[in-house]
């Protein structure tokens, strides 16, 4: 079973595309979505282990300039329509 989470950013209008280009080339992540509100955009992102999650923010997502701020949020359970 896999783990999934949902990322919320925080990003520098100036660097936008090139963020977005940078997590669509993370395997990890999923769908990424256009916000309005207080994030910019929402990530889905799918790990099979717990740890993998955290290597994807420390090598991965926390190197990418232009990202002010995330809040995330692991999905405990999934219902679907």
């Amino acid at each position: 079973m896999s783990i999934k989470a949902l990322i919320f950013f925080k990003i520098s209008h100036k660097s936008m595309l090139e963020v977005l280009n940078k997590l669509n080339e993370i395997p990890e992540i999923k769908k990424i979505f256009s916000l309005t509100g207080d994030y910019d955009i929402c990530a889905e992102i799918e790990v099979i282990k717990i740890g993998e999650l955290y290597d994807s923010f420390a090598k991965k997502i926390d190197l990418i300039e232009g990202i002010i701020d995330t809040n995330t949020h692991v999905v405990m359970k999934e219902f679907l329509k």
